[in-house]
């Protein structure tokens, strides 16, 4: 089974941090628990992982 890692449980003080920074940067920031490294796709992989995104509406993070 293959697991990934949680949101970060955030004080309130950390959130407010992050929610200053997201609006400086125009950005939605992800806080996670732990360092999960992305994984490498190749370009069929990477093509059907997009068709699916497409097909769902969803946006996928592949994680290795």
């Amino acid at each position: 089974t293959m697991s990934c890692s949680e949101y970060a449980h955030l004080e309130p003080a950390k959130v407010t941090k992050i929610e200053r920074l997201e609006e400086e940067l125009g950005v939605i920031l992800l806080a996670h628990e732990k360092q999960v490294p992305v994984a490498s796709l190749s370009a069929a992989d990477l093509k059907e992982l997009q068709t699916l995104e497409k097909k769902m509406g969803v946006v996928l993070v592949a994680y290795a």
